[in-house]
Order: C-alpha cells, then structure tokens, then sequence
C-alpha cells in the first residue's frame, strides 16, 4: 500500500529541497525552483521552449517575479532567451543544451516521489 501523501508532506518537502539544493545555488527562491522545473520540462518536451506568458499563466505568477528570474537564470546560464521569429515583442526561453542537468533534474524528482510514494 502507498504511503499516504498528506501524512508526510514535511519529510518529502525536506528531501525534495534538499535535492533541489544540490543542483541550484542557494538563494534561489521556491518560485524561481518552480519557474526553472517547468521551463526544464517544456524544454524536454513538448515545443521545446516557453514565453512568459505561458509560464505566468501556468504558475500564476506575476509577470515581474517571472521575469526576474529567468533573467537570474540566463546570467547563470541555465538557460537561454531567443526572439520569437514571428511575433519580434515575445521571447522564448528554454534549458540551455550544454547545461549538465537538462531534463535531467525534473527526472530526479520523479524518482524521488517514486521512492517516496513506492508501495510497500
């Protein structure tokens, strides 16, 4: 039988941050962890890239907390910004292709919740 979620949500979140903290710097808020988890995803999947919008909409988030951290994450290098060749105002932002966990950090919390979540 699984575990029930709502008994050990504390634990899981500690061990889900604590991945989290291996991978991304330490000022990194849980909004800016959420914005780069779905950006990753839509890199891996899908279209490839996201715009602002979308992920504003996604994760109802303003524009402004959206906006500063994906210029954050550009600076680090996560990842990269290109001009929407049909519409010049939009930009699309996806995981860089040279960063090392590309696809690779989202699929880590999935094994976590895996482990975490496993029957028995």
């Amino acid at each position: 039988m699984s575990r029930p979620i709502n008994r050990y949500p504390h634990d899981f979140l500690q061990r889900y941050l604590g991945l989290m903290a291996q991978h991304i710097p330490g000022d990194t808020t849980l909004n800016q962890i959420r914005i780069l988890q779905y950006i990753d995803l839509r890199s891996a999947n899908d279209s490839g890239h996201a715009c602002n919008t979308e992920i504003c909409a996604a994760l109802r988030m303003s524009a402004a907390t959206v906006t500063r951290a994906i210029s954050s994450f550009i600076e680090e290098g996560f990842i990269s910004e290109e001009e929407d060749p049909q519409d010049g105002r939009r930009r699309f932002v996806m995981m860089n292709e040279s960063y090392p966990l590309r696809g690779a950090l989202n699929q880590k919390v999935i094994e976590l919740a895996r482990q975490y979540f496993a029957d028995g």
